[in-house]
């Protein structure tokens, strides 16, 4: 990582408020204290923590101590607060794109540690990850952190709005001109006032961020140069990406710019909208106010099939004793055992990390119960992952506000406002390497 990522990194850390920083406290007799922090609450967090429950309950030798810290930007900020305080947790989700800072602190240990020692994994364990999963958290030819929760997009659309569009239910749009078309016969404005009564779908800003970055690698675009000097979000293939999605605002107005981060995950739930892209998770929170039964589908592709993987992987900190890291690793490892994934993937929807996962009886089960959601997951086989350069977490928020926001609210064109950004994070980033 460059000297000014970590520079910026151990600055930030004085900023946020050390209280609550997990410290090493004494268990039970015998009994090996982990403290786990993570991001999510609500129904995911509910998940882990019966996760954390089982596996204390069958390992009394270990106790895992969970702590929600409710949302990933507060989870980072705490983080990075224990870390300059010397308290980091035992264990922690993070990001691909935190991790280099962790390494460069000398935060973090290297999962390759656990991985080859005598609690390790087997050759057969190692090829059942998804490879994309590991590459993830490989650095400088080592496994420093371990896949956990992983996520893919979904398309989720209302069937009984397609039968009356005269769409067939089960024929979800497969390339990005069929959602398109769809999306204009999904759109009502019974009284042609321009106000439509249906729409065809709606983003919020970060979900079309998302939509952005999977059309553009769809059509052969990159984020980061394959040697993470250079920006290349505003090559062709990107601009043509962000002004697609532009077109179905302004243009064909089938879309419309939802206020909040989950708006159009509401309007759909109250049947204003009849398509939106959202998480594979995403059902799981709109499923207690549902109404009706929506199809859920794989994403449509461009000219190569490829969707973004989102998610974070488990570290496990340097100030941990011996015997804690050991611990936190039988955690870690019993968290990836095949059971233990297929009971998680059903549980929130993640997808599994291991490849038989998705064989097993419980999770065949959940795809006959839920049509559509087997597509979903089997989207791993062309996964594309996250940058993992420090310099992509601080540039994702100014790619996402400066440009892609910025262009969908029609202060700017698509090519101008990419590369404006893409010039300012280039420039950034050659001063510093």
């Amino acid at each position: 990582m460059c000297k000014r990522g970590l520079a910026v990194f151990l600055i930030l850390a004085c900023f946020f408020t050390l209280a609550g920083c997990g410290g090493k406290k004494e268990g039970a007799k015998g009994e090996t204290q982990v403290t786990f922090w993570y991001g999510f609450g609500g129904p995911l967090g509910e998940s882990l923590e019966k996760m954390i429950a089982q596996f204390n309950a069958h390992h009394p030798d270990v106790k895992v101590t969970g702590a929600s810290m409710g949302q990933y930007a507060a989870l980072s900020q705490k983080i990075m607060a224990a870390i300059a305080a010397g308290n980091p947790p035992t264990l922690a989700q993070v990001y691909e794109n935190w991790t280099v800072n962790f390494i460069d602190a000398g935060a973090i240990v290297p999962m390759q540690k656990f991985v080859e020692g005598p609690n390790g994994l087997s050759p057969e364990d190692l090829a059942d990850i998804f490879p994309v999963f590991l590459d993830g958290g490989t650095f400088q030819g080592q496994l420093w952190t371990f896949p956990f929760n992983k996520g893919l997009p979904a398309l989720y659309y209302n069937k009984e709005m397609f039968q009356k569009a005269g769409l067939d239910p089960d024929q979800p749009p497969q390339t990005w001109e069929q959602f398109r078309d769809m999306a204009r016969k999904l759109t009502v404005d019974a009284n042609g006032d321009g106000k439509p009564e249906q729409w065809g779908t709606s983003f919020s800003i970060p979900t079309i961020f998302a939509m952005y970055q999977l059309i553009m690698v769809q059509n052969g675009g990159q984020i980061l140069s394959s040697d993470g000097s250079q920006f290349l979000f505003n090559s062709p293939a990107g601009v043509n990406a962000l002004q697609y999605l532009m077109d179905l605002v302004k243009k064909d107005h089938v879309a419309y710019i939802a206020p909040g981060a989950y708006e159009h995950q509401t309007d759909f739930v109250s049947q204003k909208v009849a398509m939106i892209q959202g998480h594979i998770v995403s059902r799981k929170y709109m499923e207690p106010q549902l109404t009706f039964v929506p199809g859920i589908a794989a994403i449509p592709q461009g000219q190569e099939p490829a969707v973004m993987l989102t998610g974070t992987n488990l570290a496990i900190f340097s100030k941990a004793t011996e015997e804690q890291q050991q611990a936190a690793w039988a955690f870690v490892k019993w968290l990836g055992e095949v059971e233990q994934q297929a009971r998680w993937s059903v549980e929130t929807s993640y997808v599994p990390i291991r490849r038989s996962a998705l064989d097993l009886d419980l999770m065949q089960a959940e795809f006959v119960k839920i049509p559509g959601l087997e597509a979903v997951m089997r989207q791993m086989e062309f996964a594309v992952p996250q940058p993992k350069s420090a310099e992509w977490y601080a540039g994702r928020r100014q790619l996402e506000e400066e440009a892609i926001e910025t262009t969908m609210r029609g202060k700017m064109g698509a090519k101008e406002a990419l590369d404006a950004v893409a010039e300012k994070l280039n420039r950034e980033m050659a001063q510093v390497q």
